[in-house]
C-alpha cells in the first residue's frame, strides 16, 4: 500500500544481496546523524538547550526539558527552579505531546490513504504551535526551556489562550474516533502491527505494559 516508512535519515537497512536480489533484510532504527552529543560538548549548558531542542523536531519541549533537569541535578540546583516554571514546563509538554500525537495521526492516515485524517490533524496541531509562538516566539525547536526555569514567563492572556484552544481541541477529538478507530482500512492495516510481547519488551527494557497495536 501507499506507505512512506522513514524520512530524514533515521532509517538504517542492513540488507543480505544474491546478486541483484535482496534476501534479507533487518531495520536498525532511532539514528539521527547530526552531530548534536559532540557539539554540545563545546557549548555551555544554556546553548545546548538549542541542540537538545532539534533531537526530535516533533517533541522539542521534552528534550529541552530533561536536558535542563539533567543539568540542574549536575549543578545540585533541582530545588531553586520556581515551581512556576515547572508547572509551564509541564504545560508546554503536554500542548507538544498533543500536538506530536496530531502528526502522527495525520502522517499515519496519510500514508494509508486517507488524506482527510491528515488535514485534520494538522489543522488542529496550527492551533497548538500558535501558542508555542505566542510563548516563546518560535512554532518550533524553541530553545525555551532553560537551566534553572524557562527563557520567559506567559505572556499576558496567555492562559486563556490555551484553556480556550484545549476546550475547541476537546469538540474535535470525535472527528479522529469516526475516522479512525472503526475505520476498516485503519484497522487492517494496524490491528496486531507492531506487536511485541513480554520478552520483547524485557530485552529492551521496558518496564510497562505489553505494547499492541489496536489500531
Amino acid at each position: 500500500g501507499p506507505q512512506h516508512p522513514s524520512t530524514h535519515g533515521v532509517l538504517r537497512l542492513i540488507l543480505e544481496l544474491e546478486g541483484e536480489t535482496i534476501a534479507d533484510a533487518r531495520c536498525g532504527v532511532g539514528y539521527l546523524h547530526t552531530g548534536i552529543e559532540k557539539n554540545m560538548e563545546y557549548r555551555s549548558f544554556t546553548q545546548g538547550v538549542t541542540f537538545a531542542t532539534r533531537m526530535d523536531y516533533l517533541s522539542p519541549f521534552f528534550n529541552e526539558t530533561a536536558y535542563c533537569m539533567a543539568v540542574e541535578r549536575l549543578l545540585g540546583i533541582e530545588d531553586d527552579v520556581p515551581e512556576r516554571a515547572q508547572v509551564i514546563r509541564v504545560m508546554m509538554m503536554e500542548l507538544n505531546r498533543i500536538s506530536s500525537h496530531l502528526v502522527a495521526l495525520a502522517t499515519g492516515g496519510m500514508e494509508l490513504g486517507a488524506l482527510t485524517a491528515m488535514e485534520f490533524g494538522f489543522r488542529e496541531r496550527e492551533l497548538v504551535l500558535d501558542i508555542f509562538e505566542m510563548v516563546s516566539g518560535l512554532r518550533m525547536n524553541s530553545a525555551y526551556v532553560r537551566p534553572g526555569g524557562v527563557a520567559q514567563d506567559l505572556p499576558e492572556g496567555a492562559l486563556q489562550d490555551v484553556l480556550d484552544t484545549v476546550a475547541l481541541l476537546r469538540t474535535r477529538m470525535k472527528d479522529y474516533d469516526d475516522l479512525c478507530n472503526e475505520n476498516p482500512i485503519f484497522k487492517a492495516r494496524t490491528v496486531g502491527v507492531g506487536y511485541l510481547d513480554l520478552t520483547g519488551c524485557m530485552a529492551l527494557g521496558m518496564t510497562g505494559p505489553v505494547l499492541r497495536s489496536t489500531g
